[in-house]
């Protein structure tokens, strides 16, 4: 839980707070969590919305969103641009939260 705080209070710091939701566990990657308790090691996962965005804007106005194709799916799709950039940009802010003096006095 630690880890994720860290993670989503520099999104928040960063990003617009329209752009910033925090989210419960997920079974996004049944794996995922294993490798850090593995190792012993804080690990976050996070999404980075990629859907066209009128796509999405009828898609909730239908009520359909959970319809969306996610990844995975053969129909996924995402936005190339921004959805890379901001998959960049949320990679190197969530490794700054663990590498900048603000945490590491």
């Amino acid at each position: 839980m630690e880890a994720s705080k860290r993670v989503v209070d520099a999104f928040r710091r960063h990003f617009p707070a329209e752009r910033v939701q925090q989210t419960g566990p997920a079974p996004a990657s049944e794996d995922f969590g294993s490798f850090g308790t593995e190792w012993n090691a804080p690990s976050v996962f996070w999404f980075v919305g990629g859907t066209d965005p009128t796509a999405y804007a009828k898609a909730k106005e239908a009520g359909r969103v959970n319809e969306l194709p996610v990844n995975h799916s053969p129909r996924f799709a995402p936005v190339i641009h921004p959805t890379l950039e901001a998959g960049i940009e949320t990679l190197v802010i969530a490794a700054r939260a663990w590498l900048s003096e603000e945490y590491h006095p």
